[in-house]
């Protein structure tokens, strides 16, 4: 079994304005002595387009073909990271992201689209939860939750830049004290 899921890299320029946005986070908080936030590890900042989960390994070869297959007929595209959000509320976070322009969030969604009607061809359980294209740049590990509510009205428009998309990748995650560890175990090219 392996723990996989499927994402799209961000350009470097964007990785690195995710970053200074973390360390400017992480100066607003510096106050918050009760507030503690895992933050994302620039080098493991993605967008998910699909958790996959424990996968058994004779699947992962079907998995190959038919994410091959989904991405032939694709073009590269363009989208902006911009803005930015809070799950469930900007006033009691889980989870800190960034999203993406209505757009780039309009393509990215009929992508997940596609990739929920094929995967779930292969076995795998079609999310229920609609779509909502981020990258996730925290979360919130304390039971004190800061009140971000002020702060995310005065920002919410920003742009991080933006990142050409070529290909769908397939991951794996693995799991460990220090954070999780990610591996690409295939690239699939648009329109290739």
């Amino acid at each position: 079994m392996r723990r996989l899921f499927i994402a799209l890299d961000l350009a470097i320029p964007v990785v690195e304005q995710l970053a200074v946005f973390q360390e400017e986070l992480q100066e607003l908080l510096a106050d918050h002595d009760d507030v503690r936030v895992r933050w994302t590890n620039p080098e493991n900042i993605h967008l998910t387009m699909k958790f996959l989960g424990d996968t058994e390994d004779a699947l992962v070869p079907m998995l190959r073909e038919t994410l091959s297959e989904l991405v032939k007929p694709l073009f590269p595209f363009e989208v902006e990271a911009k803005g930015i959000g809070f799950f469930p509320s900007p006033k009691k976070p889980r989870v800190i992201w960034s999203g993406f322009d209505q757009q780039s969030a309009e393509v990215l969604s009929l992508l997940q689209q596609a990739l929920e009607r094929d995967l779930e061809e292969l076995g795998f359980e079609k999310e229920d939860r609609k779509f909502r294209p981020h990258v996730t740049l925290g979360r919130v590990k304390s039971r004190s939750k800061p009140d971000f509510t002020e702060f995310a009205d005065q920002i919410d428009d920003r742009s991080f830049g933006k990142s050409y998309i070529k290909d769908v990748i397939l991951y794996e995650s693995k799991l460990s004290s220090e954070g999780p560890t990610y591996t690409v175990i295939d690239r699939f090219a648009l329109g290739a």
